[in-house]
């Protein structure tokens, strides 16, 4: 009796086309999983960032940080939509004050003068963006703004709201409406009791 060992021939044609497009579906399906995961990221980082920097002009208008020699300013942040990629920090030189009436963002969020006040500049990167301001008032929530002013005084802990550069009207809410390359958002939130919040709906 003769035995002839059976030769394996490997992949068919077919086998090796089905596990290729197997292959290629997986792969994609993980690449646009890290993909949406690294831009919910980025956005909800940018939501924090908005929130430390608010925090940071809480912390010096409360706590007199001298802006220069001898001269002790409130502190706020500003936004402005026509410049939808940054937003700054800045030390009131009494444009909220009635005093001398000086911009703290004379030329907008894309310009940084210390002798108008403007702390420091921050630029968002990548494809997130601020999209909304809103604000609360007895009448309800306006979310047609322009411009967003977020100011904080001593000995007064809380948040001075200002909308537009209106100064004669404060708000009991801001809301900060940031979006991403995906279209998700996040929305920091800040009250006039000085409390920052952060979420996707809050």
């Amino acid at each position: 009796m003769i035995f002839r060992k059976k030769v394996n021939s490997g992949f068919t044609l077919v086998e090796l086309l089905v596990t290729i497009t197997i292959f290629t579906v997986l792969t994609g399906v993980v690449l646009f999983s890290q993909s949406k995961f690294n831009s919910s990221i980025l956005l909800t980082n940018l939501a924090y960032d908005i929130a430390l920097t608010t925090r940071q002009a809480q912390n010096y208008g409360i706590n007199i940080k001298e802006y220069d020699a001898g001269e002790f300013l409130p502190y706020g942040v500003h936004f402005d939509l026509s410049s939808t990629k940054s937003f700054i920090l800045f030390a009131d030189h009494g444009y909220y004050n009635n005093k001398e009436k000086v911009s703290p963002y004379d030329g907008g969020v894309t310009f940084c003068d210390l002798g108008h006040g403007c702390v420091n500049r921050y630029n968002i990167q990548g494809g997130n963006f601020i999209s909304a301001l809103c604000v609360t008032s007895g009448e309800g929530e306006t979310c047609d703004l322009e411009k967003l002013d977020i100011i904080f005084q001593r000995p007064d802990p809380d948040a001075k709201i200002y909308a537009g550069g209106v100064t004669d009207t404060t708000y009991s809410k801001a809301v900060i409406v940031v979006t991403g390359s995906d279209g998700s958002t996040r929305e920091v939130v800040v009250q006039a009791n000085g409390l920052i919040q952060i979420g996707e709906n809050i």
